[in-house]
């Protein structure tokens, strides 16, 4: 990605959710304590939530050529801005360990890498987090998530994760790394599973976020 592309990619602007960090279309919000209607209605299992940016030009872009081109070199510099917004959030985001959203066996070895546990890799040691690459299984590949409804998601990836045998999760505060948040239903999951095995805390920081008009 050329120099220019990085010098246009923008933080998330406040007002946002004080639960998930969903940004608000309207500014016209009281930034304190105001939540977004999915966290009035308690649809999240983690504790709370931030991202990066919105997911849009360039940033979109950037992740894409991560992902889909085959650059993991760029999971470098999205990690110092994920470090930059862990400590601009380190009161809501503070963690005693980080473990990345996995990928399906056969699609990491399709792609050549986890694009999630490359960012939580660089990230990690940013922020002086130990990263636990192997804590959560992706037990079956899923189909892709774009294009999917809200509930399709969310009966996607049911079941698709579980927590690897040596995994030491009970009573911790884990940080869950992934590229984009889009609905949530695949954060949702993983935290769902880290709980389900005495997880204290579940939050989430992604290099993204969906924000809708």
């Amino acid at each position: 990605m050329c120099l220019s592309c990085w010098n246009h990619v923008k933080p998330m602007e406040a007002p946002w959710c004080a639960s998930c960090g969903y940004a608000f279309p309207s500014k016209v919000v009281e930034p304190e304590r105001a939540l977004c209607g999915p966290c009035r209605r308690g649809l999240y299992l983690f504790d709370a939530a931030r991202a990066y940016g919105p997911f849009q030009d360039p940033l979109n872009q950037i992740v894409h050529q991560l992902k889909y081109h085959r650059h993991p070199s760029l999971a470098r510099p999205l990690a110092s801005r994920l470090a930059a917004c862990f400590e601009a959030h380190r009161e809501v985001l503070q963690a005693d360990g980080v473990v990345p959203v996995p990928l399906h066996r056969t699609r990491e070895r399709e792609r050549g890498f986890n694009q999630a546990s490359e960012i939580a890799q660089h990230f990690g040691k940013l922020a002086g987090l130990e990263v636990h690459r192997r804590w959560l299984v992706r037990m079956r590949a899923t189909q892709v998530q774009a294009g999917l409804s809200r509930r399709e998601r969310r009966l996607n990836v049911r079941g698709a994760f579980k927590l690897a045998p040596a995994a030491k999760a009970s009573g911790r505060t884990l940080l869950l790394i992934d590229d984009v948040f889009t609905t949530g239903a695949t954060l949702n999951e993983c935290a769902r599973i880290l709980k389900e095995h005495g997880t204290a805390r579940v939050v989430v920081l992604t290099v993204a976020r969906v924000i809708r008009d």
